[in-house]
């Protein structure tokens, strides 16, 4: 996924009633405080993007991106997820009739077997298969995995039962970035029924 103020971040398509809905993180959608003036603009969702090739899939256009009020208006990264409704491409099809949608997961053990797929600084796809653990204690919702990625990675799903020959799973979580760049894992906000309803809005709006 392309926006111009960010070069790249991932993003995986989830069921919705027009199929045209994508789940990446919020800062891929919106600069983190400061309100609805903060949502980036002019996306583009490119499935199955490989670096100088024709996108095989065509290319989709974001039509409406939506974050948590607590991410919109404070930055809070306990709720760096967003959704992003899509656009039909030039042949009016949508993006979830062309390639497919995965399933969609919140309020998960916290403990539990997931994969992470994205894009490193070369285009190159890659994944990581771990178990999960919280971050730190609460108020604190995050959950960590010991993968590494790129900043390019940003958005990447986190996949329960991830199938590599369909490249499709269930989303329960969205690369949000590493604790600090001494730490070897990586980041997602914990889905919650906060998720949930930022879903279902998402879902009706599209």
């Amino acid at each position: 996924m392309h926006t111009p103020q960010l070069q790249a971040c991932a993003a995986a398509l989830v069921p919705s009633k027009h199929h045209n809905l994508v789940i990446t993180a919020a800062h891929c959608l919106h600069a983190g405080g400061g309100g609805r003036e903060k949502y980036y603009k002019d996306f583009q969702f490119i499935p199955g993007h490989r670096k100088w090739q024709t996108p095989p899939y065509g290319v989709f256009a974001g039509k409406q991106p939506m974050v948590n009020y607590a991410y919109a208006t404070e930055g809070d990264l306990r709720y760096d997820y967003g959704f992003l409704i899509l656009q039909p491409d030039k042949d009016g099809r949508q993006a979830g009739e062309v390639v497919g949608e995965n399933d969609f997961m919140v309020n998960a053990p916290i403990v539990a077997s997931r994969t992470l797929w994205s894009y490193l600084y070369n285009d190159a796809p890659a994944e990581c298969f771990g178990q999960t653990r919280p971050f730190l204690f609460p108020p604190e919702s995050r959950i960590q995995v010991d993968c590494r990625f790129e900043p390019t990675s940003s958005g990447g799903p986190w996949y329960d039962g991830y199938d590599a020959t369909t490249q499709k799973g269930t989303v329960n979580g969205v690369i949000s970035g590493p604790p600090d760049v001494n730490t070897p894992s990586i980041l997602s906000p914990y889905f919650d029924d906060f998720t949930w309803r930022l879903y279902e809005e998402s879902n009706n709006d599209g």
